[in-house]
């Protein structure tokens, strides 16, 4: 009795974890590193614009470092995540996108060499590439958000 009782146990046991990674609580976890990012992304944006606007472009670097710091560590957050079956590619849209965004803001840290002799055409030049690294990751975030509903519906369940 014993001996089948510990058989079922196991059994039981193998049964949940083959269960294999929730691919709702997965895709939980990448809305909030999503969340957490955007909201970053956004800050980082009002700050610099507040530091050009006051001629503060010494800021710009604090601004960027604090910045890259979250932002690597969401970028961690979401490599460390285990992949459901079928979560491969929103995975990696999702680090590809963050990852874009760290590009965007190290473009602005060059606009903590500005000062108020620099010329209108240094300024021109980092915000024209400022600008590319941005329309880069809205692209990239869109690639994501049809990464998220590819994997939604390959894992039969409903993006809110």
């Amino acid at each position: 009795m014993k001996k089948l009782l510990f058989s079922l146990i196991a059994t039981a046991l193998v049964l949940v974890s083959c269960g294999g990674v929730d691919p709702v609580a997965f895709n939980d976890a990448i809305v909030k590193a999503n969340t957490t990012i955007t909201a970053l992304g956004e800050t980082y944006q009002n700050d610099i614009t507040k530091s050009i606007e006051s001629s503060d472009f010494s800021a710009i670097a604090a601004q960027t470092d604090s910045a890259l710091v979250k932002i690597n560590a969401e970028i961690d957050i979401v490599k460390s995540l285990e992949v459901p079956k079928g979560g491969d590619a929103f995975k990696e849209a999702a680090v590809k996108t963050y990852e874009s965004l760290r590009d965007v803001v190290e473009t602005g840290r060059k606009l903590s060499t500005l000062n108020t002799d620099s010329t209108e055409e240094a300024a021109n030049s980092i915000m024209k590439e400022y600008d590319e690294k941005s329309n880069a990751y809205t692209t990239q975030h869109g690639e994501l958000a049809k990464a998220q509903m590819d994997f939604a519906k390959e894992a039969n369940y409903k993006v809110k």
